[in-house]
């Protein structure tokens, strides 16, 4: 999956969400995994990984990410609800081996822009770079661990196949486990701003400008495009595979383009002013977000400190 394909907000169910990895919607109240199907056969070609982000990417942060579980943050719950699904299983006379955390998520902007990376924009162009090497460990060995399941193993872990319910067993028991003492909160809000404000940036006048400077300096390079969402969505590497040698030197003027005219810069500072605003108008609300998410990470973070084997 590549980013021209969610073109309108990129980068803005986190990664949240659909970019960088696959969340269930925009707010990340439920992270569920995949039913496997047991017996099926890992790949044996280690999965590439993609460049590590930049420290000006890190550093990209908007006022909403204090109250939706960044990526690094859902690794961690995930890692946590392994550990709890220990003593679930071995309770049903069975083995369960917890995978190992990854610890070099996704910043949590990385792509909201679009690609703001040269390195990324050279290899990749438009398209999602793989992930991580400590999320593809992860996934890898998550793969080879459902491959050694038996039937009756997947289905203690998560619940029948096919039940109406689509994940169950041990996996949900853990996850209700950590969440206990998770109070109630607003996660449509977090949608909500996340929508508005992108919206609201790209009406702003200063944006509009930044963006017309951006476009402007792409024709100096060849290319017309009204914005980078413009770029990300061009028919000619929307639908392909791989990316060409066209789209790598678009992505990689785009993001020169980004930088010369700091439009980046620009535009996350008007989304902080409208996000800050937002928080502040219903900052009750908001205080029950930041301690529902402080809540559940504390309750993760207390789970992976007490597995024997360490994190």
């Amino acid at each position: 999956m590549h980013s021209s394909r969610h073109v309108r907000h990129l980068g803005m169910c986190l990664a949240a969400a659909v970019l960088a990895g696959g969340l269930a919607g925009c707010s990340a109240d439920v992270v569920r995994p995949a039913h496997p199907a047991p017996r099926t056969q890992p790949s044996v070609t280690p999965s590439p990984s993609g460049p590590a982000p930049t420290a000006r990417v890190r550093a990209l942060l908007l006022p909403y990410d204090r109250y939706e579980l960044t990526p690094g943050d859902l690794a961690t719950v995930q890692a946590a609800e392994d550990v709890v699904m220990v003593s679930c299983m071995r309770a049903q006379g069975r083995s369960w081996t917890p995978l190992p955390a990854a610890t070099d998520a996704d910043p949590p902007n990385r792509t909201r822009y679009g690609v703001i990376e040269a390195d990324v924009a050279a290899r990749y162009g438009y398209h999602q770079p793989p992930s991580p090497p400590g999320v593809a460990a992860r996934a890898a060995a998550e793969g080879a661990r459902n491959a050694r399941l038996t039937q009756a193993d997947a289905d203690a872990a998560f619940g029948k196949a096919g039940a109406a319910e689509s994940v169950g067993g041990c996996w949900k028991a853990a996850h209700e486990s950590l969440r206990k003492d998770v109070p109630g909160s607003r996660h449509d809000l977090l949608d909500e701003l996340t929508t508005s404000s992108f919206d609201a940036s790209l009406r702003n006048s200063g944006v509009r400008q930044a963006l017309s400077r951006w476009s402007a300096c792409m024709k100096k390079s060849g290319y017309s495009y009204a914005s980078p969402l413009d770029a990300a969505a061009d028919e000619k590497w929307q639908k392909a595979d791989r990316p060409g040698r066209l789209e790598t030197s678009v992505a990689v003027a785009d993001v020169r383009c980004k930088e010369e005219t700091r439009l980046v810069r620009q535009w996350s500072s008007v989304e902080r002013d409208w996000q800050r605003e937002f928080i502040r108008q219903r900052a009750g609300r908001f205080r029950a977000l930041a301690l529902a998410k402080d809540t559940w990470l504390r309750a993760a973070r207390a789970a992976l400190r007490n597995d024997p084997r360490g994190h």
